[in-house]
């Protein structure tokens, strides 16, 4: 009697835990990152079943420090606001550097996923639609019409929190200047016209950071969506 004493103790420990995981939502168990930025804390919750791909990739970049000191380089307003390009070291007097790929990852574009407001994805290359490699953008609108049916689809890999957006929309209210090439929308704070832009005039992303898990979470890391 006694191993099926055992085995019936199993069964209850199997039991419940199919009872925490159904009780659980599944967006508990998704990773969240926040960006700490010039102009207040971003949280991301990133969809780790899925897009494993693009969100092993972006925690990639995370994990080595690369988003360290990154700037939003594109605001379009209604559009979208993008980074994870480029950066102005804070010990540099001038800008900018890129940030080094890690090379190009497969298009993981569902349309469960769709490009919404509050969604994040991967920025590419046009007419390639494996070509995403650091860079990503928010959607501040709807897309869903346009970049769910252009290269492939863009693939949505995260999700903004609520109060992450109002860090998000305030970033995209900052006036834009063109500096030529690729920051020929550039969001700019505090900004003379006719003076050089500095580093203090950027929307800097200052570092990302993998925040615990719900449940092990903080009042002062707290996740609201």
């Amino acid at each position: 009697m006694k191993p099926l004493s055992i085995r019936f103790r199993g069964s209850f420990a199997w039991l419940a835990l199919l009872v925490h995981m159904a009780v659980v939502p599944a967006y508990a168990q998704d990773t969240l990152v926040r960006l700490h930025t010039s102009q207040g804390p971003i949280d991301f919750r990133l969809l780790d079943g899925e897009a494993p791909i693009s969100v092993g990739n972006f925690l990639g970049y995370v994990r080595a420090g690369d988003y360290s000191d990154v700037f939003f380089h594109r605001s379009v307003r209604n559009f979208v606001v993008q980074g994870g390009g480029f950066r102005w070291a804070a010990n540099s007097s001038t800008c900018c550097q890129s940030v080094t790929s890690r090379g190009q990852i497969q298009n993981e574009f569902s349309a469960a996923r769709s490009n919404v407001r509050g969604t994040v994805a991967m920025a590419k290359v046009g007419s390639n639609p494996n070509s995403a490699t650091s860079q990503w953008f928010v959607n501040l609108a709807d897309n869903s019409a346009n970049l769910d049916n252009q290269n492939g689809g863009f693939t949505v890999f995260a999700r903004v929190t609520t109060p992450g957006m109002a860090v998000v929309d305030r970033i995209a209210a900052l006036p834009t200047v063109d500096a030529g090439g690729v920051y020929a929308e550039l969001p700019v704070a505090g900004w003379t016209p006719g003076t050089v832009i500095q580093r203090q005039n950027l929307a800097l992303i200052e570092r990302v950071t993998v925040l615990p898990p719900r449940a092990q979470q903080t009042d002062a890391d707290r996740i609201f969506d």
